[in-house]
């Protein structure tokens, strides 16, 4: 797979290597890029709850699972523990976001930091879209407690005990955050360019963007931008039927582009540096792969679906 890395001055370097972090992971199982491929959630409206114990007293801001092969709108959040019933009790807090269909470690913000003390057991409470990828570690021994709601969380199947649940928590801080919005369209291939990440935006940390569904050995750019309404004064989305790419919209502003090559698979990356500048903690930007495909249509050109990241520290 290639990669691009964008020029960092000097200065940047150096800041990067002595920025302390601010949010971080303090609990996570399989916190890693190995999982059981063959495996996808059921449903409609199926609820999954993974029992988990903190290892110490934590202030979670950020919860995430593996997931991907699907879009649309996830929930995660994180809920106490009955111990009767053995089940979750109260929702602390939940947040939704928008998911790639490129596997990797997806999830969402917490509206407010949740406190759990050390030695407490709860809940991790995730309403996934449907036949999205299953958070399942890959051959691995060990298990997890876990249920199952189709009613909002009212009632759970269960209790059952099976593969290992991948998560990961994330602890202070105000935690960067990433997800896809809008659709791409389709080239010769007949496939459409997918956008996907891996790692969320942080000051003085990298992130990638990634790229599939490419015309594998061809080129390709992506667009860094600072608005997903407006570009140069012109309105966003931009309709590229016009101009001979039916079906195919400009969906964020273009104030950095950068070109990379496109593997035989069809496959590319960016790698995306944020600055080490503390007052970058908040910002919004934008982001989205144009695929150069001359077969696709007169423009030769076909664009995929669109990202947000949220700078966090």
């Amino acid at each position: 797979m290639t990669t691009s890395r964008f020029l960092c001055s000097a200065a940047v370097v150096l800041a990067v290597s002595s920025l302390p972090a601010q949010s971080s992971i303090c609990h996570a199982v399989s916190n890693n890029t190995v999982f059981e491929n063959g495996s996808s959630m059921g449903g409609p409206n199926l609820w999954l709850a993974m029992r988990t114990q903190s290892p110490v007293a934590l202030s979670a801001t950020r919860v995430e699972i593996w997931t991907g092969e699907r879009t649309g709108t996830n929930t995660i959040g994180l809920w106490t523990h009955d111990a009767v019933n053995n089940r979750p009790a109260v929702n602390l807090g939940s947040s939704a976001w928008s998911m790639s269909a490129i596997n990797g470690w997806q999830g969402a913000n917490l509206p407010a930091p949740v406190a759990i003390p050390a030695n407490t057991d709860f809940w991790i409470v995730w309403a996934p879209v449907n036949s999205a990828q299953s958070s399942i570690q890959q051959n691995t021994g060990g298990a997890t407690v876990y249920r199952g709601s189709f009613d909002g969380g009212q009632s759970w199947n269960g209790p059952f005990t099976g593969p290992i649940w991948k998560f990961r928590i994330h602890c202070g801080g105000s935690p960067g955050h990433y997800e896809v919005f809008g659709t791409g369209c389709a080239g010769a291939t007949r496939r459409t360019p997918v956008l996907g990440f891996f790692g969320v935006p942080t000051i003085g940390q990298n992130m990638v963007l990634m790229l599939r569904n490419g015309l594998g050995g061809g080129n390709a750019f992506v667009s860094v931008g600072i608005s997903d309404t407006l570009m140069n004064g012109v309105p966003l989305p931009i309709d590229l039927g016009p101009a001979g790419a039916p079906g195919c919209r400009v969906l964020a502003s273009m104030e950095m582009v950068v070109g990379v090559p496109i593997d035989p698979t069809g496959e590319s990356n960016l790698t995306l540096p944020i600055p080490a500048q503390p007052a970058l903690v908040g910002a919004s930007f934008f982001d989205q792969w144009f695929v150069l495909d001359p077969g696709a249509n007169a423009l030769q050109l076909v664009l995929s679906n669109g990202g947000k990241g949220i700078i966090g520290d």
